[in-house]
């Protein structure tokens, strides 16, 4: 896309996927007449989701390739989380909420243990080593609960999508871990991201110069992404509480058909 076209398309996604955020917060706080704590939960996910959505499109748009790619990382991830706990079985109201509230809570003791394995690699102060110790006391109450961590990756990705349709499953699957690979390297940084921005010129076999750029290259998807994403973290909290979405989705078509590369 010529750079004018490029910037319109990112305001119009913009402008799409915030009024989605936007609906379906108003939505909560319409519809649900006493919030639970699940109920919290979930709309904290989706304001954070938002916020990292507005980072990511606030990047993109000042060609902060890098940081976008970061951001998708962390959205790639919420959202497949999100789609798995939302992703019950029953369908009975209480037994519905109290079995998503319980895998949210298999995410919060993941975190926890991945948080105390960090603390623990780093030095030893008082001050870590007492967090570390609420960190346990959190990990004991979980488990005295009987909450188990989260699945690994591979159960998560295969969980997405309707399983009566196979084939969407498989695309949801290969494209959300196609996401997840991709935008992981600009969390974890390695020498595939840092020597695409700086690197030895040769000339003869002999180093000439040193070579380098402000960020990495866009790979010309960030915007499906976030549409993508955002599309589907509103569709997920809506479907859970049983809420039309067919006018979001119907903005997420129109936007994929200016947006998918011909």
């Amino acid at each position: 896309m010529e750079s004018k076209e490029y910037h319109d398309i990112l305001n119009i996604v913009a402008d799409t996927v915030i009024k989605w955020y936007e609906q379906t917060h108003t939505t909560m706080n319409i519809a649900i007449e006493l919030f639970t704590g699940l109920d919290v939960e979930l709309m904290g996910i989706l304001l954070a989701a938002k916020k990292q959505t507005l980072g990511a499109l606030t990047t993109l748009a000042n060609k902060h390739i890098l940081s976008t790619h970061a951001l998708l990382r962390v959205l790639v991830e919420t959202f497949v989380v999100l789609a798995w706990a939302l992703k019950v079985s029953t369908s009975e109201k209480k037994a519905k909420y109290d079995e998503v509230y319980e895998r949210l809570k298999r995410w919060e003791l993941t975190r926890l243990k991945k948080d105390r394995a960090l603390l623990n690699d780093l030095p030893q102060t008082s001050e870590r080593q007492s967090d570390i110790s609420k960190i346990n006391s959190d990990i004991e109450r979980f488990e005295e609960d009987g909450i188990k961590e989260l699945p690994n990756y591979e159960k998560l990705f295969r969980g997405l999508g309707d399983k009566d349709k196979p084939k969407e499953v498989k695309q949801w699957q290969e494209g959300y871990a196609k996401f997840y690979r991709r935008y992981s390297q600009a969390v974890h940084l390695n020498r595939n991201v840092t020597q695409r921005l700086t690197w030895i010129q040769n000339e003869n076999q002999k180093p000439t110069s040193i070579l380098y750029k402000e960020d990495i290259e866009a790979d010309g998807d960030e915007l499906i992404t976030i549409a993508c994403i955002s599309s589907d973290i509103n569709k997920a909290i809506r479907g859970f509480y049983n809420w039309q979405y067919n006018a979001m989705q119907n903005e997420y078509e129109q936007l994929k058909s200016k947006l998918v590369k011909k």
